[in-house]
């Protein structure tokens, strides 16, 4: 049987290395992690740990973040509902609401006075421009941005900007124009903010090509525009990307010529929706090395797809059944997008 192999350390590591890069910077930072990246019990609890929160988008999540008693939760998306938002806030001590659509203020008008102190508002903007998400929010510095700010105080007073960008769309200029506009915004309405809630989107930890705008511009320019401001950091990918792996087993396979084989193994790409990012690796364990010449095997997962090719490799020896095929760095996207397809979804293991 396939399992997926958590590596707790690795995230808290994840979240330290994150955490880090803006405090060095002289900024305060706090991350909620994204529930919908990866909801495993293992991966939930490493985030507990690490000290850190929860963001989430829906009763399901909310179920599963509130056997660790948060004490503050993110609540975002357009599946808001009063019963969830009465629900978190006689439960914790803040809940930080992003308004991303006029729903969101009929939700916030139904809210008992009482609550209304344990409600930190905040109004999700986008960047009317090429390869970022306009669909939740408001277009920062537009008409429409305006009259729901005044909507906005005359319920509660606003404590904060919300924006993401695009899932794997990170352009240091796109932060820049936007946190400049927001700033700006500020200066005009004379708003004294709380704290700016950066959304997902950052790439994994083990992205290099990433590594000095995630690690030194970001928190660099946050700390020039917004010296003052708390950071709130929604960050998913980043932190289980590469903390995640799935382990399979060849289950049977067929020679395909001189030195070649085909091998299938006892799971399929619908148990790693990432498959189709193509930012993961895999890793062949053979039981035996009896011999040692190259052999090129290509490995398929155990669904009737034809698509379903996973990857191919020159290993030292013939393929057995049995064998042990990694597929590493499938944190994000797949635990919680897997779909009981041909067997079941994988079992969880936790390592230290």
């Amino acid at each position: 049987m396939a399992y997926y192999t958590v590596n707790k350390t690795k995230i808290k590591s994840n979240i330290d290395k994150l955490k880090r890069a803006f405090i060095n910077k002289g900024v305060a930072f706090q991350l909620f992690y994204s529930v919908k990246t990866n909801f495993c019990r293992p991966v939930l609890t490493a985030v507990k740990e690490s000290g850190s929160g929860y963001e989430i988008l829906s009763d399901m999540e909310w179920e599963k973040v509130k056997i660790f008693n948060p004490r503050e939760i993110v609540l975002n998306g357009p599946g808001k509902n009063y019963d969830l938002v009465r629900k978190i806030l006689e439960k914790v001590d803040f809940l930080y609401f992003n308004i991303d659509n006029d729903t969101d203020f009929k939700i916030l008008t139904k809210i008992d006075s009482k609550l209304l102190a344990k409600l930190k508002i905040g109004l999700r903007v986008y960047l009317n421009t090429s390869g970022v998400w306009n669909r939740f929010g408001y277009e920062i510095m537009s008409n429409d941005l305006i009259d729901v700010m005044r909507r906005v105080q005359y319920i509660k007073k606003m404590s904060g900007f919300h924006f993401h960008f695009s899932t794997n769309n990170f352009k240091i200029s796109n932060y820049q124009n936007l946190l400049s506009q927001i700033r700006d915004f500020c200066d005009i309405f004379k708003l004294e903010l709380e704290f700016l809630d950066i959304g997902g989107g950052l790439p994994a930890a083990n992205e290099f090509i990433y590594e000095q705008e995630v690690y030194q511009k970001l928190p660099a320019l946050v700390s020039a525009l917004f010296p003052k401001l708390r950071v709130i950091s929604e960050a998913g990918r980043n932190i289980v990307a590469d903390a995640v792996n799935l382990e399979a087993k060849v289950i049977s396979l067929k020679k395909t010529g001189e030195d070649k084989f085909q091998v299938n193994i006892d799971a399929n790409i619908m148990h790693f929706q990432c498959f189709f990012e193509k930012k993961f690796w895999v890793e062949y364990k053979p039981r035996n090395r009896s011999n040692k010449q190259p052999t090129e095997i290509e490995i398929y997962g155990n669904s009737c797809m034809q698509i379903d090719r996973i990857g191919s490799l020159i290993i030292g020896q013939n393929p057995e059944v049995g064998d042990e095929v990694i597929i590493h760095n499938i944190g994000a996207y797949s635990y919680s997008q897997a779909a009981n397809f041909i067997t079941k979804i994988p079992k969880v293991k936790t390592y230290e």
